[in-house]
């Protein structure tokens, strides 16, 4: 069935006013009084045919920067030690061999996914979370894989950072490690963000520290892993302690190290699991497909066998080279995002980047064992997405793999 979702309201650090009809300012009113009020807002029930019509006042505005980690936001309902045992991976609901890893931050790498990309990547199979996202101009998606539970000892190939990377990034607490990125995206990372950036470009040159190349095609050649990227992180941080006055260090590491050793008064949130799907499904769900520009439109089939769904981007199936097997994930989740293009530039044509608004709240469609369920995303700098159905019902997730599907407040999927 196809499900169409206008434009919803953005929050993000402040609040752009629309003209809406009355439906739409009642359901805003719920919204912002839940905010406001320091306790979780409201979730609507939403409907596959929503009949408010929003209308955009459209004003040019600076591109902003993300909350920092230290500012006040709406603080998140449950800490990962409380939501999910330490045994428990938060955000794939499975245990681990290692313990260990669940205290380290989850280390989030770009990927490219152009045509000779996607025929070249490693590791995705194995990522705890994964987002696909809409980049340069609108005119294609890129790939950002987050890796915690496991020690993955390929991932690639690995590309350049874009605006969204510095949302989720924040989301989780995590690390950011990508293959440099525009001027203006590049100096926010290295200047203006709160969390560790590892650039090939300049912390790797040579590709043999922290990196590696396969072949000499700069689309599919730059390959790491978790070790890696965790020993940049140790490198980093001895120097930082040695040099503290570093600009790097003072800006960005020291800082960030600090928040990680002193009380918080609140804790990432882990996703909730369930191995019983949720018993407020909307409908059957054995196909997913998600229209990207570019001939890059995903499809995700139900494969009873498994209980996954299997991935097809742009006709094709969709292969991880490291296992050898097709994509497949748990959980497939659509989430709808405001898109805007910022003032940065990202190549020589003068293509604009894409700036996604995952902070805040929007509508989503969440897969699971071949149902789809209803609802509404949050999440701020301080909380990855919380999922909630009607009544503000929590929807868990199956345990395994999670794919993110991004996609624009006008976009229509078929389901």
């Amino acid at each position: 069935m196809p499900v169409k979702l206008w434009p919803h309201l953005p929050l993000s650090r402040g609040l752009r006013l629309r003209t809406l009809t009355i439906p739409a300012l009642v359901l805003l009113g719920i919204l912002l009084a839940g905010c406001n009020s320091g306790q979780s807002p409201a979730t609507p029930t939403p409907t596959k045919t929503p009949d408010m019509q929003v209308q955009q006042i459209h004003t040019p505005t600076p591109t902003p920067m993300p909350a920092s980690p230290t500012e006040t936001a709406t603080p998140v309902s449950a800490s990962p030690t409380a939501a999910t045992p330490l045994h428990l991976a938060p955000y794939t609901g499975l245990p681990v061999a290692d313990p260990s890893l669940l205290e380290e931050a989850p280390i989030f790498i770009c990927l490219n996914n152009d045509l000779s990309g996607r025929s070249s990547h490693y590791g995705l199979n194995v990522a705890d979370v994964t987002y696909e996202y809409i980049i340069d101009g609108f005119a294609t998606t890129r790939i950002t894989s987050m890796y915690q539970s496991t020690l993955v000892e390929r991932i690639g190939p690995v590309r350049s950072a874009r605006w969204p990377n510095i949302h989720m990034t924040y989301m989780y607490d995590g690390v950011l490690a990508c293959s440099g990125g525009s001027d203006g995206i590049r100096y926010l990372l290295k200047n203006e963000v709160g969390f560790p950036y590892l650039d090939a470009d300049t912390d790797d040159t040579l590709d043999t520290g922290y990196f590696f190349s396969i072949g000499s095609n700069y689309r599919t050649r730059l390959q790491t892993d978790v070790d890696r990227v965790r020993r940049w992180l140790a490198n980093i941080t001895q120097t930082c302690q040695t040099a503290p006055h570093l600009p790097y260090c003072d800006k960005v590491i020291n800082p960030w190290l600090v928040s990680r050793s002193t009380p918080r008064p609140w804790e990432r949130a882990s996703f909730p699991f369930s191995e019983m799907p949720p018993d407020f499904s909307a409908a059957e769900a054995t196909t997913v497909r998600i229209p990207y520009p570019g001939g890059n439109g995903v499809e995700w089939r139900y494969d009873p066998e498994s209980g996954r769904y299997l991935r097809f981007q742009g006709g094709a199936p969709h292969m991880d080279q490291m296992t050898g097997q097709q994509v497949s994930s748990d959980n497939v989740i659509v989430l709808f995002a405001e898109h805007e293009l910022t003032n940065i530039v990202e190549d020589s044509l003068g293509t604009l980047s894409v700036k996604i608004h995952l902070y805040g709240f929007g509508a989503l469609r969440l897969f699971r064992n071949a149902k789809v369920y209803e609802g509404t995303w949050r999440a701020n700098d301080q909380s990855p997405p919380r999922w909630f159905g009607p009544g503000e019902q929590a929807i868990a997730l199956k345990p395994g793999r999670t794919w993110i599907q991004v996609v624009r407040t006008t976009d229509t999927i078929n389901y």
